[in-house]
């Protein structure tokens, strides 16, 4: 997993302005990538300088690319300035790229293309390979002893000899970054990835990116089974009916480290609410449909402009009419539930109208119920969301429940009970 020195002959873009430049790239096990530049002109250095900007402000990106001794290639647009020092020994510019793709060509041609995206911190047992229309998909970790910045764990997609190649990197691509996405919700937290490898006929592509890895959360499936989830999610991204990416960008937010349980809570109601918003039919969302409503609207329109109201408490009233329509938040969530058939024992028409109440108390008056009782609503809403993805990824397989204390949850098994407690009373 390492890469070994190689120097560059390139050029360096600030804006409109290039200069020429020299520099070596490597990376170790932890496939963190060194860049190092050799002494530059004083004038040069003071012209990159600029590119760190003040502080507060957004620092300038610059371009840095170049070519090796056996046509290696090196290319990056997310180089930042990390530190200037001009001195007697050489006037050395610091940097570090936050992506960056180098191209080598191996004396070893693949049959067919394979791709794989590297996790740090992930956890993973024996997994199954699963046949997809991109070739053979199969996840990899280490199963215990792994620190939240160890590289640790990849998923590979490997082209078979049947497979159709047309578009296949772009579609290894998108497909690499749905399975990102699902085993990140499986892993409880964010998972950085540092490298993206493909291997195509004689060239490997690597892309490196910067970054650290995530702590901990509560994972919903346990890393010790996550064979029937990776199949689901594999399986998925081939289903012709689309996936709302809505669900990646409320999992992003769920997932938001925050080390105070009120920011915790917050995040996860900021996640439930954008699945409210855009995961559910909008007919969910309103009292009456859409059509009903205008001719309601417009007789209260009309009311309140004959009303003779001054300029601003009209608008007021006009901007309250328009929004007559929408339900509640509370209302809105125990829709999403029963859109997707959730539990209403689990979660009740109380408890939802309880979640609710503490995220009003926090953003309007500063204050929580207190981290005993916060926590419960933070688990409890982690729940309902992935109830949700579990059922748009199609999973149905076991998982781990921390709603009332903790418990591994096996659907089959549990309908098998239950039905057979119910022949038994009969």
């Amino acid at each position: 997993m390492t890469l070994q020195r190689i120097k560059f002959n390139g050029t360096i873009v600030r804006a409109d302005q290039r200069f020429p430049i020299e520099f070596e790239t490597w990376a170790g096990e932890d496939s963190r990538l060194q860049i190092e530049i050799e002494p530059l002109p004083a004038q040069v250095l003071l012209a990159l300088q600029g590119a760190m900007g003040k502080p507060g402000s957004f620092s300038e990106a610059l371009v840095l690319e170049g070519i090796g001794p056996r046509d290696e290639t090196f290319f990056s647009d997310s180089v930042d300035v990390r530190g200037v020092n001009f001195g007697t020994s050489g006037n050395v510019l610091k940097v570090a790229a936050r992506k960056a793709k180098i191209v080598i060509h191996c004396a070893e041609s693949v049959l067919t293309p394979r791709m794989r995206l590297w996790f740090r911190g992930f956890k993973s047992f024996r997994n199954p390979r699963v046949k997809t229309s991109l070739g053979l998909v199969e996840v990899l970790g280490d199963a215990r002893d792994v620190a939240v910045d160890d590289m640790s764990g990849n998923v590979i997609v490997q082209a078979e000899a049947e497979t159709k190649l047309e578009g296949w990197v772009e579609r290894a691509d998108d497909f690499l970054t749905f399975m990102h996405r699902g085993l990140g919700f499986a892993h409880g937290s964010r998972l950085q990835t540092p490298r993206l490898d493909l291997r195509i006929g004689c060239l490997w592509e690597v892309t490196y990116y910067q970054g650290d890895g995530f702590g901990v959360g509560l994972p919903p499936i346990h890393h010790l089974n996550q064979g029937p989830f990776i199949e689901a999610l594999a399986k998925r991204f081939d289903d012709p009916r689309p996936f709302p990416d809505m669900i990646w960008t409320a999992i992003g937010w769920l997932h938001n480290d925050n080390s105070f349980d009120e920011g915790r809570f917050l995040m996860s109601m900021t996640a439930l609410e954008a699945m409210v918003e855009h995961v559910i039919p909008k007919s969910l969302t309103t009292v009456v449909s859409k059509d009903n409503f205008e001719v309601i609207r417009a007789k209260l329109l009309e009311a309140i402009t004959i009303s003779e109201l001054e300029e601003t408490p009209r608008k007021i009233f006009e901007g309250k009419v328009k929004s007559l329509n929408g339900r509640t938040l509370s209302q809105k969530i125990q829709a999403l539930r029963d859109h997707y058939g959730l539990s209403k024992a689990i979660f009740s028409d109380d408890a939802v109208v309880e979640i609710i109440r503490a995220r009003n108390d926090i953003v309007h008056t500063g204050e929580s119920a207190g981290q005993g009782k916060l926590w419960s609503k933070v688990v409890f809403v982690r729940e309902l969301i992935s109830q949700i993805v579990f059922h748009e990824i199609g999973y149905s397989g076991p998982y781990e429940s921390y709603v009332d204390g903790y418990r591994m949850v096996h659907p089959g098994l549990e309908t098998a009970a239950t039905s057979s407690g119910a022949s038994s009373g009969d």
